[in-house]
């Protein structure tokens, strides 16, 4: 044991508690990324910024059913990126995020036809039909994929 004089002092440092809304945004995106890796995403996709963003974007009682991840193309638009289809419970979100850009289309499942899957080598394609227009978005996850395809065609099911 140490001894101490009357005029030294002991600091002991005491972290102070987080905030309750930081702790609720931390436990969601753990949430998120658990469902992700459930659903077929790799240590890579989890890293993207279009993971980061679900946080964010996604209703509290939202829940996501199906992802993939890639190099997407809009019909007759002739722009294309890098980004996320992500099926919810309520709706389908392309998502784009990069730095100084940020892009988040919505779709709800009454403009969603179908949706199809086709496997080339290695590379697979995934196109979600609308009467908006069609988006293909280029993927090497199949596993994502299929999972995302899955999710469609169970709500368009649903709602049909």
């Amino acid at each position: 044991m140490i001894p101490f004089d009357d005029d030294s002092k002991l600091s002991v440092y005491v972290p102070s508690p987080k905030p309750a809304k930081l702790v609720a945004k931390i436990d969601r995106a753990e949430e998120i990324d658990r469902v992700l890796k459930s659903l077929g995403a790799d240590r890579y996709d989890l890293l993207l910024p279009e993971t980061h963003t679900l946080a964010s974007i996604l209703h509290p009682d939202e829940q996501i059913i199906g992802i993939v991840y890639g190099k997407y193309r809009i019909q007759n638009n002739p722009q294309s990126g890098r980004g996320a289809l992500v099926a919810t419970s309520n709706r389908v979100l392309l998502i784009d995020k990069k730095p100084l850009f940020e892009k988040i289309d919505e779709m709800t499942y009454q403009v969603i036809s179908g949706v199809t899957y086709s496997k080339v080598s290695i590379a697979g394609t995934v196109t979600l039909h609308s009467r908006v227009g069609d988006i293909a978005i280029r993927t090497l996850n199949h596993k994502c994929a299929r999972s995302f395809l899955e999710a469609i065609e169970a709500r368009v099911l649903k709602n049909t």
